[in-house]
């Protein structure tokens, strides 16, 4: 990963300059410097183990008995690592259905968010927009907004959506376009991106628009490929946030057959289903998200790396 953390030699240099850290080598020797790294450390190793012990705690127990769930004191490891209640989880919620139905949001999602913040982001960078600052402010604002100051005013334009003059009024709950069209909105994508836009050079574009591309093309042809290392980021964590999504689901859905897997979930709560039985069907929800990071976190690395020293 030496390219990932160096930066680009000026020419008529043969060796790359490294990347300047916090504390110098020679501070790195000082006994004040070491302690305060120690405890830096300290501290991460902490926060680590506190986060994932709520999750270690969920995996034990979908394999214990009700009878270990319910004792005093716990246990912290099974007696016996028993299957059964996965068995039980998939036999009681309909996981094929739910994950069906999880996995066609997040894509229609991910796909819109990255169409419409890519786009956003362009028109404000390299088109001369009027009112872009102010435009860009707004976009701004809504991120200090908790997104509960906006679940009534979000609900009525599900409720009664204007799709245009002629059809008012369309009533998008208990479908999936409810789950679907306030995800593919993100002001954090669209800042990240229009931060990535400023770094590229306006020559390219002059020289794409005088060989007559037109500004679509310009934008697809040559602004996309430059941006996928960032898109992937956006794409993972987008992702992420609509599979893990609970409350707005929750709200808008009341159709089982439109059902996320998270709800699917919840469904063994509102039943009284022992709770070593609803942390095995917690553990098959969590796969999907797990997966996604463990195959690609090459691919956040790589763009977190590209953005940070190349951006």
């Amino acid at each position: 990963m030496e390219s990932e953390t160096t930066i680009r030699p000026a020419q008529g240099s043969s060796r790359p300059k490294e990347v300047r850290g916090l504390f110098s080598h020679q501070d790195r020797k000082k006994a004040a410097v070491k302690l305060l790294l120690m405890l830096g450390t300290l501290a991460l190793v902490v926060g680590a183990l506190v986060t994932l012990a709520p999750i270690a705690w969920m995996l034990l127990g979908s394999f214990k008995t009700s009878a270990e769930i319910y004792s005093i004191p716990q246990a912290y490891l099974p007696a016996d690592y028993n299957t059964g209640n996965y068995e039980e989880a998939l036999r009681l919620v309909d996981f094929g259905r739910y994950f069906l139905n999880s996995l066609f949001i997040c894509a229609c999602v991910v796909a819109g968010q990255l169409l419409i913040s890519s786009m956003a982001a362009y028109s404000l960078t390299k088109l001369r927009v009027r009112f872009a600052g102010g435009i860009l402010l707004m976009f701004m604002t809504t991120l200090m907004v908790p997104f509960e100051v906006l679940i009534i005013p979000l609900y009525l334009i599900m409720k009664f959506f204007p799709f245009g003059p002629d059809i008012q009024n369309v009533n998008l709950v208990n479908t999936y376009w409810a789950v679907i069209l306030p995800g593919i909105f993100s002001a954090f994508s669209i800042m990240v991106l229009k931060d990535f836009y400023d770094s590229i050079p306006n020559e390219i574009l002059y020289a794409a628009r005088i060989d007559g591309c037109s500004e679509t093309r310009v934008f697809f042809r040559f602004i996309l490929p430059m941006t996928k290392p960032i898109m992937a980021i956006l794409a993972i964590f987008s992702f992420v946030t609509t599979w893990n999504g609970f409350f707005w689901p929750l709200i808008v859905l009341n159709n089982p057959d439109f059902y996320p897997l998270v709800l699917g979930v919840q469904k063994l709560i509102d039943t009284g289903e022992p709770w070593n039985v609803v942390m095995a069907a917690l553990v098959l929800s969590t796969i999907p998200s797990v997966l996604l990071l463990l195959f690609f976190q090459r691919t956040i690395i790589r763009g977190i790396a590209y953005t940070g020293i190349y951006g």
